[in-house]
């Protein structure tokens, strides 16, 4: 029974200190042993009688603390923005990076292909001709692989 006081008075207080102001609020025990709460004066048979002071309302100080909690909210917004902000460059940044490696990558591949096909051009002009591989075939071949290699310099220029 006790503890169940002792936990009744800071949970009316919390109520009690959430709503307008009431002036002065009175807890008692009653004859049958019932903790009671009124802004009431108590009956003068009560027991335990103990009196809570209204508090008043600070209209500086709410001001202050509803200011300062203002201030608190726009600085944890501002920062989540420039946090935001620095992980959007972060991301343009490695995006960025992706891009440039892959093209890199690419005009390395292209740049080993072309060269390729130049060794290849060279091994058909220094092929000797005769009945099964004639002047037009070489011909035929070193235009196919030159049309591959331009075919690789216009890929390279976009």
């Amino acid at each position: 029974m006790r503890i169940r006081t002792l936990l009744t008075i800071p949970a009316c207080l919390l109520i009690i200190g959430n709503t307008a102001p009431a002036g002065t609020i009175y807890t008692w025990t009653d004859a049958d042993g019932v903790k009671r709460y009124s802004n009431a004066q108590p009956p003068e048979d009560a027991d335990n009688v103990q009196t809570i002071e209204e508090v008043e309302y600070d209209d500086v100080g709410a001001d202050r603390n509803r200011q300062e909690f203002d201030r608190m909210v726009e600085g944890a917004s501002e920062e989540a923005d420039r946090h935001f902000d620095q992980q959007a460059r972060k991301k343009k940044q490695q995006a960025t990076k992706r891009q440039q490696q892959k093209k890199e990558t690419l005009e390395r591949q292209a740049a080993e292909e072309r060269a390729r096909l130049m060794k290849e051009i060279e091994a058909i002009q220094n092929r000797g001709l005769g009945p099964n591989f004639t002047k037009g075939m070489r011909d035929n071949l070193i235009r196919d692989l030159q049309e591959k290699i331009d075919e690789l310099d216009e890929g390279s220029a976009d």
